[in-house]
């Protein structure tokens, strides 16, 4: 049955609407407002969206209003914004009711310099001779490697399915670090800023949410134009409890409570219903998003052609042991070298949901395909930040902007790991077939590649057997020009993370290589068996099946403007 049919129109970039103060009890004036909104920024966020008032003295309690539905166990706590009127899956009218919570502690957001030190931490140039050595020794590999397969020429119909496989590899990554040579950022423009909501889905967080949501509302965007939606999918932690803690003081977060969990999809959606911003950012609920990152991830969209932007996310954990190393690694990869030579074709083909933006109107475009999106005619929880990305590079532009910065936690554990890599090998594999029905439309050059990551990921096992397994028992010897070219290949995108990052554990790009050809290339025949596998991945837990109820659309806008 459909999810929901989402049908409010985007919000005007003139500002969200505000409302009265009157959700702050025991402030003597609209100052006091001012100062509940921000204590934690340090900013007069004030309810009124205004400026000027001199907070007379801070309130001790807030008043929010609480919109329940009964029977689909779903509430929403709004504080100063306006709150929903009908319930986004059955469609029948909220039972309304106030509660009152004590103004929680503020929470300082990083200092200047302390944004400063994170970002040279992240991005420092090592001494010039270390620059030369790895230039030095990324032309030799690469030397070596074309050495040896022309060496070998006479020898590759021996096992034309290696070599040839080996070439179209080598070449495949050699033309995406040149595309990413010619990707630049999106012009930035300081006057524009148009209204933003921030989609926040949860799911057993913790404290960690908090720390998300204070660093949203502390980017330095215009008050006016920014709200927060955070999505609580039935959390057996404490995670409500921080939610309602900083909405205490940030009142332009609306706070959703699933009482059981539904799964990613459904936080998702029911967040795109309460949304009002012109422009939707998607931030996972362990993300960290830095200063003026709101900002720069909203230029590109002053081209109208543009549905959707990446941010870039980099391993808030990085240095907690070999696992997250190599995840980083490979997640500077997967942005720096890949997105940005997509980018420059305006065909990138994931927007992660650890942080990116999209165009409001192209989400409500295909959000009811999106959401009712089923695998073997089953429908589950399979909307995911792939197939929306899909859906919108249908008509539109997907772009990179690599100035807009967060970070974001990745797993600890291999346990945990694994969950994930499947979760996203089943996403790759329902949404492959779909987007090579339409992406030969396409400037030729991404549609090529798209095509080439289209197969490679399916028939890679096989090569490595061949290579790895068959030529050693007929020949006595594993094939040179694979093991060669996967080497050179490993040493180069690694290398590249240390010359351009300056951290010291490019090695873990080897690790990466290694658990790929051992365990995670086959994992993708697991994830084709279980395609209609649902949950969130890392958080080990799988979705109730909530009752079936179909949203009606509903004429005018899910949430009242003042």
């Amino acid at each position: 049955m459909p999810f929901f049919v989402p049908i409010a129109p985007p919000a005007q970039t003139a500002g969200l609407p505000p409302v009265g103060p009157d959700r702050l009890a025991g402030a003597p004036d609209a100052g006091g407002a001012h100062a509940a909104h921000d204590g934690a920024a340090g900013h007069t966020h004030g309810i009124l969206g205004g400026f000027g008032h001199a907070p007379a003295a801070e309130p001790t309690m807030v008043r929010a209003r609480v919109s329940r539905c009964p029977d689909c166990e779903i509430s929403v706590h709004t504080v100063g914004t306006p709150a929903p009127a009908v319930c986004p899956y059955c469609g029948r009218a909220l039972d309304q009711s106030e509660c009152e919570r004590p103004l929680a502690e503020a929470v300082e957001p990083p200092s200047e310099k302390e944004v400063h030190d994170r970002i040279a931490s992240l991005y420092h140039r090592p001494r010039w001779w270390i620059v030369a050595s790895i230039a030095g020794v990324g032309l030799g590999l690469l030397a070596w490697a074309v050495f040896v397969q022309l060496r070998s020429v006479t020898n590759y119909w021996y096992q034309p399915f290696v070599t040839f496989y080996s070439i179209f590899a080598g070449l495949f990554v050699i033309t995406r670090f040149l595309f990413a040579a010619l990707y630049h950022a999106p012009y930035d423009d300081k006057n524009y800023n148009p209204s933003v909501t921030v989609l926040v889905p949860c799911f057993n967080e913790g404290e960690a949410i908090r720390k998300t949501i204070e660093r949203i509302f502390s980017t330095g965007y215009p008050d006016d134009q920014l709200e927060v939606v955070c999505v609580n999918d039935g959390s057996r932690d404490d995670s409500w409890e921080h939610i309602l803690e900083a909405q205490t003081r940030h009142p332009h977060l609306v706070a959703v409570n699933f009482e059981h969990n539904r799964g990613l999809c459904h936080g998702w959606g029911v967040a795109i219903t309460m949304a009002r911003g012109e422009f939707m950012v998607c931030v996972d609920s362990d993300t960290f998003v830095f200063p003026n990152s709101l900002h720069k991830l909203m230029q590109g969209f002053k081209d109208p052609s543009v549905g959707g932007i990446s941010g870039h996310c980099d391993v808030e954990n990085a240095s907690v042991n070999a696992l997250t190393k190599m995840q980083d690694v490979r997640y500077y990869f997967s942005y720096k070298i890949m997105k940005a030579a997509e980018s420059v074709f305006g065909t990138v083909s994931c927007l992660p949901g650890c942080f990116s933006a999209y165009r409001r109107a192209c989400v409500l475009e295909v959000a009811d395909k999106w959401i009712n999106a089923t695998v073997w005619g089953e429908h589950g929880n399979f909307a995911d930040d792939r197939s929306l990305t899909n859906q919108i590079l249908r008509n539109y532009k997907i772009i990179y902007d690599d100035t807009a910065l967060a970070t974001t936690i990745a797993p600890e554990k291999w346990r945990q790991y694994i969950r994930q890599q499947a979760r996203w090998s089943r996403s790759y594999l329902r949404e492959i077939w779909k987007t090579g029905k339409f992406m030969w439309r396409k400037h030729p050059v991404p549609a090529l590649s798209w095509y080439a990551m289209m197969w490679m990921p399916i028939i890679e096992p096989f090569v490595m057997i061949d290579a790895l397994v068959v030529a050693p028992i007929q020949a006595g010897y594993i094939t040179p020009s694979y093991t060669i070219g996967v080497f050179s290949i490993t040493a180069v995108w690694s290398l590249h993370f240390f010359w351009t990052t300056g951290r010291r554990w490019w090695w873990a790009g080897f690790l990466f290589t290694l658990s790929y050809m051992c365990f995670f290339s086959w994992q993708i025949y697991w994830a084709l068996a279980t395609l209609n596998g649902k949950g969130w991945g890392t958080r080990g837990a799988k979705p109730a099946a909530p009752k079936p109820m179909p949203m009606p659309k509903i004429p005018g806008p899910a949430r009242a403007t003042p």
